[in-house]
């Protein structure tokens, strides 16, 4: 039986808004995606996103894997071996091996340059049935309580949704229109494999394919490599003297002056940078209400909930939103839901978890800018157990924290959205008929160490 016909516009074609696109088709419904820019390919270079690189964490790569964008990605999508948290001077004080997190989660933990995953993400969307339009910059919102959406672009253009979702980014269109009071609150390089190597001081940092975090007072550096193992990535965030709400270019002496007493393998690096421009790490929300009243428009990705970057769980957090909503937009299409209670379920289950990842984050930024004393030393002790090999039950390394990892990492969306479902259904979570155990504890206690296929492609 044909399902019902629903159109979802989706304002803003950057990683959040075409996942979601991806994840409407596979549930059956329509999806317009409308974005500003003229050519697809400058949404990821210049209007999303102030790093060219992305972590896709386990809790998205099963989203990336379950969906085919990672087999268009490819070799892109590039696997670590080790991660090490170190002081400034380059001393390591933690150590995480990722094969030991990917074979408890049984997911990859990849880095991919942003423009490689926004490409797999467009090819999927469209196989997927999506349109994405481009030029269509939206300028105006009809949205009447309890009735469809108009949008208008500045082209002149009106297109009419059932519902529409905001995916348009921390400045977003959508969200100054339903929610005009509120406001955000107040860097990246990349080098050549080839021009590190030729470096006789920098070189062995390249030894592996690894993940490196440096932690200091008043700035971090984080690197590893993207494209195919090609570049090497650099993050470089760090406090101002100055309020930054806007990208401003900066004097490349001082960024290097700000990482001059670093490790001098990454010093070296840093001074291969020919330039550089700074961006400020804005955060929105927590808010009350991510929609309208009767739920016909909702945000996703930044336009609700941006966050600082410390756990790089940013255009992740994104990902999820959308493949969230996209499972109980499939039920609306099945009839077993109308337009607005897919968008309640999504806000009832969805908020909590983002405001989390937002604290987590920013506690995690706190860890690594401890200043050097009793507090740092602790930290590092606490870490210590992860360099012999002991087993560790928590670690300030949020990275490779058991408990962090699982509750992070080990998230899957799509899975949380089938439970909700059930239960908003139902009245009651899926369990065993005969022993009345949940797939939620089942999963959590046995299933992690079951053989599956899944684990089995690792």
């Amino acid at each position: 039986m044909a399902g019902k016909d629903i159109h979802v516009g989706l304002v803003g074609a950057g990683i959040g808004g075409l996942a979601a696109a991806v994840a409407l088709g596979r549930a059956g419904a329509r999806a317009t995606v409308l974005e500003s820019a003229s050519v697809l390919g400058e949404v990821c270079a210049f209007r999303f996103y102030p790093q060219e690189q992305t972590k896709e964490t386990p809790n998205v790569s099963r989203l990336l894997r379950a969906w085919g964008v990672a087999d268009v990605i490819g070799d892109n999508l590039v696997r670590m071996e080790e991660l090490n948290m170190r002081k400034r001077d380059g001393t390591k004080v933690g150590h995480t091996p990722m094969k030991r997190v990917e074979k408890t989660l049984g997911q990859p933990w990849w880095v991919v340059h942003r423009a490689h995953l926004h490409q797999g993400l467009v090819e999927i969307s469209q196989k997927s049935g999506a349109d994405v339009i481009t030029d269509s910059k939206v300028t105006k919102l009809d949205y009447q309580e309890g009735k469809q959406v108009n949008v208008t672009t500045e082209r002149g253009k009106t297109y009419t949704f059932d519902l529409l979702i905001g995916s348009d980014g921390i400045n977003s269109v959508v969200r100054k229109t339903i929610l005009p009071d509120v406001q955000p609150k107040p860097p990246t390089a990349i080098v050549p494999y080839d021009q590190i190597r030729k470096d006789p001081v920098a070189k062995d940092l390249i030894d592996k394919l690894t993940m490196e975090v440096w932690m200091s007072e008043k700035s971090y550096l984080v690197s590893y490599p993207i494209s195919a193992g090609k570049d090497f990535n650099m993050v470089l965030p760090h406090h101002c003297s100055n309020f930054v709400d806007t990208v401003e270019q900066v004097d490349i002496q001082e960024l290097r002056d700000t990482y001059k007493d670093y490790d001098p393998r990454i010093k070296r690096i840093v001074d291969m940078i020919p330039e550089a421009q700074r961006w400020p790490l804005m955060v929105i929300g927590p808010l009350n209400t991510w929609s309208t009243p009767s739920r016909n428009i909702v945000l996703i990705g930044d336009a609700a909930h941006s966050m600082v970057n410390h756990m790089a769980q940013g255009a992740a957090t994104a990902m999820e939103d959308g493949a969230f909503l996209a499972k109980a937009i499939g039920e609306a299409v099945k009839g077993n839901m109308t337009i607005a209670e897919p968008v309640e379920l999504y806000e009832r289950e969805r908020m909590p978890k983002a405001y989390a990842k937002q604290q987590i984050s920013f506690l995690n930024g706190a860890i690594w800018h401890l200043s050097d004393g009793p507090e740092q030393r602790a930290r590092d002790k606490a870490m210590s157990p992860e360099l012999t090999g002991e087993q560790y039950v928590r670690s300030p390394n949020l990275y490779g924290d058991p408990a962090t990892v699982l509750e992070l990492y080990g998230y899957d969306a799509e899975e949380h959205a089938r439970i909700a479902i059930a239960r908003f259904l139902h009245q009651r979570e899926p369990a065993d008929p005969q022993t009345g155990v949940t797939k939620v504890l089942e999963d959590r206690y046995m299933n992690w160490f079951r053989p599956s296929q899944e684990k089995a492609r690792l």
